[in-house]
């Protein structure tokens, strides 16, 4: 007995058992570190429904977004993280905090994520403020927003313009009526041809693009409504980036395609308005076509002027 435990206390007091016991304490400390620092990280996260192993809160949102994410809200407040896929996914679901967020501190959340239909190889997909990143681009952009297109002054000078929009709107829906007695009315049509009208006649001083029923000669607007329609299709790439190479539904393509032919289009709008030019005895407001033409940047930590592929993309 007394071997015995002599034995044991030689094992218990050894270098190696020393060593062997600090290396296990050591461990055990670090896990713990780590497991401390990660549930530390998600606390600071926005609340959120837990995701299921690869999908993630797919389930959570389902096919109707719009109202699971209201009950969402209900529970967890206005802002609100999910994982979609493997893409974290913050959502704002109240005005205060969109304004807070991207009024108050929109550099630190103007790198927003954008769906992979609308990324382009060539970067034109940054001649607009919603898909640019924070860029020179992107400021000359804000700056453009600021002091030209989003001004008390223009939004008074467009006034006719939307009521010629509305009064067209209501022509429409009255002529389908008397045509179409007893009928139900697609109203959905003739309010986006409206107001396809009314930002033609705001960007490039055309109030005749689209015609609720004349939808072989509506070019443009049924180009723009196919690429709309595309590109607001649930997309595999968007949630496992990882397979964004293989456009497995072949979405950016067809999205690819249709925006070649929507380019042309405005290319032809770009090229007359050029040969145009400026008649010095016509005083009417400039269009957005003509700003964006005559805008000059700093040439500092901004363009000095909108490329045309960026000019592009703007208009489209």
């Amino acid at each position: 007995m007394e071997t015995h435990n002599s034995n044991l206390g030689r094992f218990l007091f050894s270098p190696f058992s020393l060593t062997g016991g600090a290396a296990v304490l050591f461990l055990f400390f670090l896990i713990n570190r780590i497991c401390r620092r990660k549930s530390t990280n998600v606390r600071r996260l926005p609340p959120g429904p837990r995701g299921w192993p690869i999908i993630g809160n797919i389930l959570d949102v389902g096919p109707s977004p719009h109202r699971n994410i209201v009950l969402l809200q209900r529970k967890y407040g206005p802002l609100i993280w999910l994982k979609l896929g493997s893409v974290n996914t913050l959502v704002i679901a109240s005005a205060q905090s969109a304004k807070e967020m991207f009024k108050n501190h929109d550099q630190q959340f103007c790198n927003r994520h954008r769906n992979e239909t609308m990324i382009r190889d060539d970067g034109s997909h940054n001649g607009t403020i919603g898909l640019s990143d924070l860029c020179p681009q992107w400021k000359m952009m804000r700056r453009l927003y600021a002091t030209e297109l989003f001004t008390k002054k223009r939004l008074n000078d467009t006034t006719h313009l939307r009521k010629k929009c509305l009064d067209q709107l209501i022509n429409w829906v009255s002529d389908e009526a008397k045509h179409n007695p007893g009928k139900s009315i697609e109203v959905a049509r003739f309010i986006f041809a409206a107001i396809f009208n009314m930002v033609g006649d705001l960007v490039v001083s055309k109030d005749d693009l689209a015609h609720p029923e004349f939808t072989v000669t509506n070019v443009f607007f049924n180009i723009t409504a196919d690429i709309i329609e595309v590109m607001a299709k649930p997309n595999i790439s968007d949630f496992f980036p990882f397979l964004r190479s293989f456009d497995l539904q072949g979405l950016k393509k067809k999205t690819e395609h249709k925006e070649k032919i929507a380019r042309k289009i405005i290319r032809t709008f770009i090229e007359e308005r050029r040969r145009r030019g400026v008649n010095p005895l016509h005083f009417q407001e400039k269009d957005l076509l003509e700003v964006l033409l005559d805008f000059e940047g700093n040439g500092k930590d901004e363009p000095s002027k909108i490329s045309e592929l960026h000019l592009e993309t703007f208009l489209l």
